[in-house]
């Protein structure tokens, strides 16, 4: 076993806890070794996404976000973007114990997989300004679409409403709220230069 599958395994231990920070390094480690060290943490990501408890479950989900959020930019993104359903949980049913807030994060990081196979754009790492410059002909419409699906998809991650409050799904409901911060601060500048191009349009077009 390597180092970087002693250390999944370990950050997705079945205790209720959030996942160790010196398994999580070693995590984000991996992700600056290139395509093949990448590959080999969602191998051993995928054996713990199929386990039947769903403390190792959620916290397999919480490690490909912290991948996304903190590891080598675009890494763990370009990885999934090829088949997103990779973090799909397998044995997970809404009615089981935190199944619906499981299966809902997994789609949230889905989503997220997705946006980035359709713009090459992490748009929680760079933030806001690229909405700012873009013009329609370069996909304007398009991509602030883009980002209001991953706000959609990240709303329906009610995580602290229909079960007990716990330490994996608080650490699941923070590294959210950090996305959802930067994702609506990009939608706004996003729709604030839709409508500056459609104002300066409406003029011009009562003019033909």
């Amino acid at each position: 076993m390597t180092n970087f599958e002693k250390s999944v395994k370990g950050a997705t231990k079945l205790k209720l806890a959030a996942p160790k920070s010196k398994y999580v390094e070693t995590i984000l480690v991996a992700t600056h070794t290139g395509e093949a060290g990448v590959a080999e943490i969602f191998r051993t990501l995928q054996h713990r996404l199929r386990d039947s408890a769903w403390t190792i479950v959620f916290k397999a989900l919480i490690i490909v976000h912290l991948m996304i959020r903190e590891g080598q930019q675009d890494a763990a993104l370009s990885y999934l973007s090829d088949n997103p359903k990779k973090i799909a949980p397998s044995n997970f049913s809404e009615a089981q114990s935190q199944g619906h807030n499981i299966r809902r994060y997994a789609e949230y990081l889905m989503t997220r997989a997705k946006a980035f196979d359709a713009t090459k754009t992490d748009y929680v790492r760079s933030g806001p300004g690229r909405l700012k410059r873009l013009s329609v002909d370069k996909g304007l419409l398009r991509e602030t679409e883009v980002v209001q699906k991953q706000i959609r998809a990240l709303l329906r991650c009610d995580l602290l409403t229909d079960e007990p409050e716990n330490e994996i799904s608080l650490t699941a409901f923070r590294l959210l709220t950090l996305d959802l911060l930067v994702l609506y601060s990009v939608m706004n500048e996003g729709t604030i230069n839709v409508l500056g191009k459609l104002t300066y349009s409406w003029p011009q077009a009562l003019h033909h």
